[in-house]
């Protein structure tokens, strides 16, 4: 399994994938791209605000099915994408090959909970604990995926300098 999701077609393909979601995500309906809360690093009351008012009822249903289809492939993706990278330079630590997945899962739990507040039927619905939890959740995804490809150039590093030796 390890030698089949570290080849070069596995890595070719899934950032092939990658492209075409993000291509996705910037043609949306109703200028949903730059009002996704999940393309910040944290996010407070007056963005989710300024989101849910920004796309209006048609978008935040809309911004709903993006998340929980287009942005659910996406985590798989690039989490796959990180192991297969990993894997390819002979990185075998269950730690480092555990924070993409990490970082998937936290993607997923962020989708569903900003999904939950976008189908609020108004702002004062949602509550500001609501919000945190959406916003940390979105932190640890982001800092797990910094973290992953901190190890990756790490490992890109180290590979070459054994390389030199």
């Amino acid at each position: 399994m390890a030698q089949t999701l570290s080849s070069t077609k596995v890595i070719f393909l899934l950032v092939i994938l990658l492209l075409a979601c993000s291509v996705g995500f910037q043609n949306l309906p109703n200028n949903i791209y730059p009002n996704m809360l999940d393309l910040l690093f944290g996010f407070n009351a007056l963005d989710v605000q300024k989101t849910f008012e920004a796309l209006g009822e048609t978008g935040r249903t809309q911004y709903i099915y993006s998340s929980l289809i287009l942005d659910t492939a996406f985590p798989i993706l690039y989490a796959l994408l990180f192991i297969s990278i990993l894997l390819k330079l002979n990185e075998r630590r269950v730690f480092v090959l555990g924070l993409p997945i990490l970082a998937g899962i936290f993607d997923l739990g962020e989708n569903i909970s900003i999904s939950l507040m976008m189908s609020s039927y108004s702002f004062s619905e949602i509550s500001a604990s609501q919000i945190f939890f959406s916003s940390v959740l979105n932190q640890c995804k982001w800092s797990l995926c910094l973290c992953s490809v901190i190890f990756i150039f790490f490992k890109l590093i180290t590979n070459s300098l054994k390389k030199e030796v």
